[in-house]
């Protein structure tokens, strides 16, 4: 969640209008007029009677390294367009605000096809506009002090400017032959290279990443997955704006939310999506930041606690049981991978980790070489009992790693993060330094916010996506907000 510095100046004046961009996302939802609701509820009555086929695709919670398998889902293989959909999906595409995904930065090149006509639309110190056919490819690099684009009959060369890929007639834009809905920008970055923006409303939007962030699931999970359809809105709704010196809204990796275009999305989510059109967790009116992640091992966290954010009440240490009683073998989330798990590390590995990541994970400035690790302990924990301070020291001196961060520090099977910042260490020591550790811990993911494990059990047992939602984003609101 870095920031970017700002884009050079020339490109600043030559880039074309943007498209109600992620600082305006909100505004321009609630100024969608008020007849465009019909169109959610037009949705609802279309596919109550859709059969669904259930898949099988990582389980990738926000913010969290793409590594955990989404258990027990068979293939999955898409159906034929049904007619009275795309005509609800219509209806709901028009009411949506728009948002601009970052696909890349800082790239040397990047094809752009589609499977029907389109249109690429040179915006410079003049306007140029190059018709496409499908299956047409344009290739667009950084060459000859600017921006250049190639194609089969056709080229052009500028200093400075924004390219805008438009399809004609409902074609899906590929871009490095992965296919996404809307339109595509590339325009050079302020570091020299390429970025690439997918310009897309926020409901198609939400098709390439729900399936992507809880996995392509059976229909007895679909209040699960419209909790996770509405919590994804909301994220990108509280989000807008912020990233790469506000060139785009969202990162499309687990920065933000993982975002596959169309061959991610699957006929469960897109039902869900369908269903909560529209629909935002709030608090006090406004969109919240809707964090989730995989399995919270029992009882989630509060955001203050794992990152140094300010505290929200709606953010806070919730138990994940029913009723809320205090035993952690009882949690919904209790079968979901993760839940419990082990890792060891040698003394050799945990020299070359703290030499790699100290530097970036302490929370002061590591200016000398650490040396050989000698001690390894926890000094603080939070309420739930994750790691608030973890203590490191070496033969260089002695660095505390607050919360989250030292799942940078303490990484597993060559070079994943840690599945948690809850756990127990065993350090075993020789001749002053630490020979090996072992990590006993649960959870899989930061804790704050929707547990996505827990959500899934909670649904399987009959609860609402109201219920779920409400559970882990205490005190909050679900609203239309367009």
């Amino acid at each position: 969640m870095a920031p970017r510095s700002e884009r050079v100046q020339s490109e600043a004046t030559s880039r074309a209008p943007a498209a109600r961009p992620g600082a305006l996302l909100l505004a321009n939802a609630r100024a969608v007029s008020i007849r465009r609701s019909a169109a959610v509820f037009l949705v609802a009555s279309l596919v109550v009677g859709v059969h669904v086929f259930p898949g099988c695709a990582p389980l990738v919670p926000g913010g969290e390294p793409p590594d955990e398998q989404a258990p027990g889902m068979p293939s999955y293989q898409r159906p034929e367009p049904d007619p009275e959909l795309q005509r609800a999906w219509a209806e709901v595409v028009e009411a949506a605000p728009l948002v601009r995904v970052g696909l890349e930065r800082d790239v040397d090149n990047v094809s752009i096809s589609a499977d029907g006509p389109y249109r690429l639309t040179v915006y410079s110190e003049s306007v140029e506009t190059f018709d496409a056919g499908g299956g047409d490819v344009w290739h667009l690099s950084v060459g000859g002090a600017g921006l250049r684009g190639r194609a089969a009959r056709e080229s052009f060369n500028v200093r400075a400017g924004t390219v805008r890929a438009a399809p004609v007639d409902g074609s899906f834009l590929s871009v490095n032959e992965t296919a996404y809905r809307g339109e595509v920008e590339v325009f050079l970055d302020s570091s020299g290279g390429l970025s690439v923006v997918n310009i897309i409303d926020l409901e198609s939007y939400l098709r390439g990443v729900v399936p992507l962030e809880i996995g392509p699931r059976p229909m007895a999970e679909l209040e699960a997955v419209k909790a996770q359809a509405v919590a994804a809105r909301t994220y990108a709704l509280a989000s807008g704006g912020k990233r790469a010196g506000g060139d785009y809204d969202m990162h499309a990796t687990v920065a933000d939310q993982v975002y596959g275009g169309v061959p991610a999305e699957h006929e469960t989510s897109d039902r869900a999506v369908l269903e909560t059109a529209g629909l935002a967790v709030t608090w006090g009116g406004e969109p919240v930041v809707a964090y989730f992640h995989a399995n919270c091992g029992g009882r989630s966290e509060a955001r203050h606690e794992v990152w140094e954010m300010e505290e929200v009440p709606y953010l806070a240490s919730t138990w994940d049981t029913p009723g809320g009683i205090r035993n952690l073998e009882k949690a919904y989330c209790s079968e979901g991978s993760g839940f419990t798990w082990r890792v060891e590390w040698s003394g050799r590995e945990l020299d070359r980790l703290v030499a790699d990541r100290l530097h970036s994970t302490a929370s002061t400035p590591v200016e000398e070489t650490p040396g050989r690790l000698r001690n390894l302990r926890v000094t603080e924990r939070t309420p739930s009992g994750r790691v608030k301070w973890l203590e490191v020291e070496t033969d260089a001196g002695t660095w505390r790693i607050y919360g989250d961060r030292c799942r940078w520090l303490l990484r597993r099977d060559g070079d994943r993060i840690l599945r948690s910042s809850w756990y127990d260490l065993d350090v075993e020591r020789r001749g002053g330094h630490v020979t090996r550790v072992v990590a006993n811990g649960r959870g899989y993911g930061h804790g704050v916010g929707m547990c996505q494990h827990g959500a899934l059990e909670r649904a399987r047992q009959g609860y609402s996506y109201i219920d779920i939602l409400s559970a882990y984003y205490r005190g909050t609101s679900v609203r239309r907000v367009y």
